[in-house]
């Protein structure tokens, strides 16, 4: 389409001449242009936006969403590379709860459980400095008395069967072993003799494990950010600014932000899509 692209020329500022938009670049280089999209994506800091709030736009803080969960002090990170199916992740002392797939890694917990629990939470974790508590449902079962019944159903179907020997629900075998360690069962304890004592701890760790997260993935492992210029400030039917005349956005400049299954790519293209239409 003999579109001249040019590269290392950074923007420093935008000042509006007249109904042209005048850019100065960093190598002390100005151009008058009829229109401008910006699409520069998201700023982990303030300061990268401040070249769109000299020109009276409102930038609104953006914080990190879409991470995962570090926790240095769990042993559970040894089991790096399980995956649970379908696990439910509550964030202690808030109303936040996500479900899908858990990852375990080296450093925490990933997968689509924690990025949407990052997404919907991504202020709040910013706030509480990305220090919190996260309680584990592994097995997807919220009613703690079908739990039960499912473990008594192990007991009298293999009373004398060793703890380790029968998997719950089929959680992967290391997870289970994991759990039974952290529940202080020895190694050689059958079915049988758990005790009521021993099946009521069994219910509370697969429906409401608790792990401490104490950070998370630095800007660069991190997929989008929450924040960047007001909403209020863009005409979406077309993308332009309401506050400067034939300038428009697009992606993730904007404070724009989705839960992971491609709906910041949906996002991007789609106001992409209207901010090239030029209207």
């Amino acid at each position: 389409l003999q579109i001249p692209i040019q590269t290392e020329m950074p923007v420093q500022s935008i000042t509006p001449i007249d109904e042209k938009l005048q850019l100065s670049f960093s190598n002390d280089k100005t151009e008058l242009y009829d229109k401008v999209i910006v699409a520069t994506g998201g700023s982990p800091k303030l300061e990268g936006l401040n070249w769109l709030s000299d020109i009276g736009h409102s930038i609104v803080d953006p914080v990190p969403s879409l991470f995962t969960f570090n926790m240095p002090d769990e042993s559970i990170t040894e089991l790096m590379g399980i995956v649970v199916e379908n696990a439910i992740l509550s964030i202690q002392g808030t109303k936040l709860k996500s479900a899908g797939a858990l990852l375990l890694t080296h450093w925490g917990m990933s997968g689509p459980a924690v990025l949407k629990s990052s997404a919907f939470g991504a202020r709040l974790f910013n706030e509480k400095e990305y220090k919190f508590a996260v309680q584990v449902n592994w097995i997807n079962e919220t009613n703690q008395d079908v739990v039960r019944i499912e473990i008594n159903k192990i007991i009298n179907t293999h009373p004398k069967k060793k703890l380790v020997s029968i998997k719950p629900f089929a959680l992967p075998t290391r997870l289970w072993k994991f759990l039974i360690d952290k529940m202080e069962f020895p190694a050689d304890k059958t079915w049988n003799e758990i005790g009521k004592k021993g099946i009521n701890r069994i219910v509370t760790v697969l429906t409401n494990d608790l792990y401490k997260a104490n950070g998370k993935t630095t800007f660069k492992e991190e997929f989008v950010t929450a924040g960047g210029v007001s909403l209020n400030d863009v005409n979406f039917k077309t993308m332009q600014s309401k506050v400067v005349e034939n300038l428009y956005f697009a992606g993730e400049v904007l404070d724009v932000d989705g839960i992971t299954g491609g709906y910041n790519l949906q996002a991007a293209w789609s106001t992409g899509y209207l901010a090239g239409l030029l209207k």
